[in-house]
Order: C-alpha cells, then sequence, then structure tokens
C-alpha cells in the first residue's frame, strides 16, 4: 500500500477577535478577553497518500488557504490532528522566514535549517539556488535591500529546490517578472509530474483537471466532497451556478 504522507483527523481551526491588541497577550495564558470566534475550519478529516496529486477547492473564505498554511507549518490548528510523514516544500508565504538583515545566501541557510534541512544539503543545492533565483550581486548583500519579488524568488528557488516530499501549492506557478515567470511555472509544472505528494488549491477547472487525481472541496469551514475530480468539480460549479465544469476553465 502506498505511504500515507499527510494524514489529518478532526482538524478545526478558529480565529479570536480582539477589540483592543494588548488583550492578544493575557490571553495566550487565560484565554479570554477576546471579543468574537471566527470559524476557518471545522471537523477536517482526510489523508493524503504518497504520489497523490489533491485540488483543493472552495469559494474564497471557505477555509482553503487556512488548511494549506497549517500543512505547511506556517499557522497552527485550534484542535485537532495533523501527521506529516515526510519533508514539505510550501509555496505559499514565499517572503516569510527571511530576516532582512542577513544577505540571501545566509537565508538560505536561516530558512532552510528551520525548515529542517542540513547544512550539507542547502551546501548541494545552493548554486541551483543561486543560479535559479538569478538575482546576482544581491545574493550576497542584506535582504531589506531587496524589492518584494526578490524575496520571491528567494523563497521560490529554496522550497523547489528543498526536493521535498510534499508539495504545497497555493495557485503559486510564478513570481517576478516574465522570464522568471515562465521559468517558474515550467519547474512547478515539472514537480506536479514527478510523484510527489501535492496538496494543490486553485479556482481553474482546467488546472485542477490536468494535474490533479483526487479533489477536496471545502465550503463553509467543512469538507464536503473528497473523491473523483470531475464529480467534485461538478458538485463545485452547480453551487456556483454553472451547469458544466468547463465554464471555469
Amino acid at each position: 500500500m502506498p505511504e500515507k504522507r499527510i494524514i489529518v483527523h478532526n482538524l478545526t481551526k478558529q480565529f479570536y477577535c480582539f477589540d483592543k491588541s494588548y488583550k492578544v497577550i493575557p490571553w495566550l495564558v487565560t484565554r479570554k478577553g477576546y471579543t468574537s470566534v471566527k470559524p476557518a475550519l471545522q471537523d477536517i478529516s482526510f489523508e493524503i497518500d504518497q504520489g497523490e496529486v489533491v485540488g483543493v477547492i472552495g469559494k474564497n473564505g471557505a477555509g482553503k488557504s487556512t488548511l494549506m498554511k497549517i500543512l505547511a507549518g506556517i499557522t497552527f490548528p485550534t484542535s485537532g490532528e495533523v501527521i506529516v510523514n515526510g519533508t514539505i516544500g510550501s509555496l505559499i508565504n514565499l517572503n516569510a522566514g527571511f530576516n532582512p538583515d542577513f544577505t540571501g545566501r545566509r537565508n538560505i541557510y536561516y530558512k532552510g535549517m528551520l525548515l529542517g534541512m542540513s547544512r550539507e544539503h542547502l551546501d548541494e543545492i545552493m548554486e541551483d539556488v543561486i543560479r535559479f533565483a538569478d538575482i546576482g550581486e544581491y545574493f550576497d548583500m542584506p535582504a531589506r535591500t531587496y524589492s518584494s519579488g526578490m524575496i520571491a524568488r528567494l523563497g521560490y528557488a529554496l522550497a523547489i529546490f528543498s526536493d521535498p516530499d510534499i508539495l504545497i501549492t497555493d495557485e503559486v506557478f510564478a513570481v517576478g517578472d516574465k522570464v522568471f515567470r515562465e521559468k517558474s511555472r515550467a519547474k512547478t509544472l515539472e514537480l506536479f509530474r514527478s510523484g510527489k505528494s501535492i496538496l494543490f488549491s486553485s479556482h481553474s477547472d482546467g488546472l485542477i483537471k490536468a494535474f490533479c487525481t483526487r479533489v477536496i472541496y471545502v465550503r463553509g469551514h467543512h469538507i464536503v466532497f473528497d473523491g473523483d475530480v470531475k464529480k467534485g468539480l461538478d458538485m463545485y460549479n452547480q453551487d456556483l451556478g454553472f451547469e458544466e465544469s468547463d465554464n471555469m476553465d
């Protein structure tokens, strides 16, 4: 049987709202003082096998991006269990984890080690990252001198060349200028065909059909469908008022 790469059991995520920012600190201890609670995900459960490419679909605000961020380790669930068997490469929040005072080179080591990569592995991929990011002399300058696009290039290159077992992407096929967009799109599609486990959130039916072997449809913070791509897209598009999923290509 294929190895289970991701196991999610009874996952719930809530966001707590405060009328005053200073109330956040005592809340961390007492869990009191918030004015309201906004649900993002409620009682989510699913598993992803090795080699599966799973599309996550749903309207904006349904909880898709929150789910991806939890699986990528960017945020944490309120309750429930998430088990990840393997290394994760995340193409969401590409700018996260970089220190503005570190050079690009030092940031690759810094963020890479935060992601659990060894110094030896980072040494091996450094030249690939430098070549792919293509930011020239800025690579050895402080990140605070970078544009947002240059930081994104750095984050993208690290995620791609870390050779993850699991890739999580939130419809980020390309960043930067036209040349880099074409290069990054081609590299991402190469990973889609490589046999890795991939969780892909998208509003494009065409991309979901082209690459995914299964879809998870999130509606109202719950999973309402998990299975066949065409059936899931048809259900989603019927909810949106479309008769055929082809209308959303």
